[in-house]
């Protein structure tokens, strides 16, 4: 099934590439470059057409693929169905990510949301966030191209074990990097470390030597380790995550559940223990809901047990 996603995968990332001439770049078509990464001119400070009109640089279009995946996303977690997430997993990547640049790139989404507030990017970066109030973390779980890589990439039999206790304390780091890249910009106005999310430079087709090292760092610690960036640094994760603590839709167990702790074996993000699952920390991936032995799990409109 790997192997079969893989090669669904590169199939879409060639007809992906392909098809992105037709946006007006960002794709195969353009000369890979190492000067300043196509994402500046995308998600950079505002350009001077952002003052005069309400899209720009195809927000229009971004807007409209982010809508129909959010809600295709949601049809999906509510279905349960794990294999048909990977196949969708692979279509966020393929367009979302190689075909229309990798937007709503993840540490420069919390920060160019007040630099461009007066465009539609105001749009898109709500719309994962209505998702997170709704149902979670949908966008991290199923739309994210970012997200989607590292977790297309994972090896589950190679998986490195990390204590629990570690995982909790190294998720707070990305709370710290929200915190900081928020107050940075508040106070200069300017965007920073934008291009250090794993495979911005891959999607952009280009980026500076930092960059690119860092995307391939994580390209390799992804292989041992389930979306390490997503887990550990992702400020917009980490603004979803807070967010999804008042998610009126989660995965819970009912008045079956037999407390035999297979959920929390197969969870590949450590967020259930003792039956219970804990929202910041959940992707809605299916995985806990397809192992369920007694069909106690599901995705339900939130209700706290006594």
């Amino acid at each position: 099934m790997r192997a079969a996603v893989l090669v669904a995968l590169a199939l879409l990332v060639v007809a992906g590439g392909a098809t992105a001439q037709s946006f007006g770049g960002g794709g195969f078509g353009e000369e890979p470059t190492f000067g300043p990464p196509l994402e500046q001119r995308d998600y950079g400070q505002p350009q001077p057409e952002a003052g005069s009109r309400f899209f720009i640089h195809r927000q229009e279009v971004k807007l409209a693929l982010l809508g129909a995946f959010m809600v295709g996303a949601g049809i999906l977690a509510f279905l349960g169905r794990s294999w048909l997430r990977r196949v969708y997993l692979v279509a966020g990547v393929a367009v979302l990510g190689f075909v229309m640049g990798g937007f709503l790139c993840p540490t420069a989404a919390v920060q160019n949301v007040f630099l461009k507030a007066g465009t539609a990017y105001l749009l898109l970066f709500l719309v994962p966030v209505v998702g997170a109030l709704l149902m979670g973390r949908l966008y991290c779980g199923y739309v994210c191209p970012f997200g989607a890589l590292q977790e297309l990439i994972h090896v589950r039999k190679w998986a490195l074990r990390v204590p629990d206790r570690v995982w909790r304390a190294l998720s707070w780091v990305r709370y710290a990097v929200l915190v900081y890249l928020v107050a940075r910009v508040l106070v200069v106005h300017t965007v920073a470390l934008d291009g250090f999310s794993p495979f911005k430079p891959l999607f952009a087709w280009g980026g500076t030597p930092a960059t690119v090292a860092f995307t391939a760092a994580f390209a390799v610690l992804s292989v041992v380790v389930f979306r390490p960036f997503c887990r550990v640094l992702c400020p917009y994760g980490a603004l979803l995550s807070i967010l999804s603590r008042f998610s009126l839709f989660r995965v819970q167990a009912d008045n079956g559940c037999r407390d035999c702790g297979l959920c929390t074996r197969v969870c590949p993000t450590g967020a259930i223990r003792g039956g219970a699952v804990d929202a910041t920390e959940c992707l809605l991936c299916g995985g806990c809901v397809g192992a369920c032995r007694p069909g106690a799990l599901r995705l339900r409109p939130f209700s706290r047990r006594s």
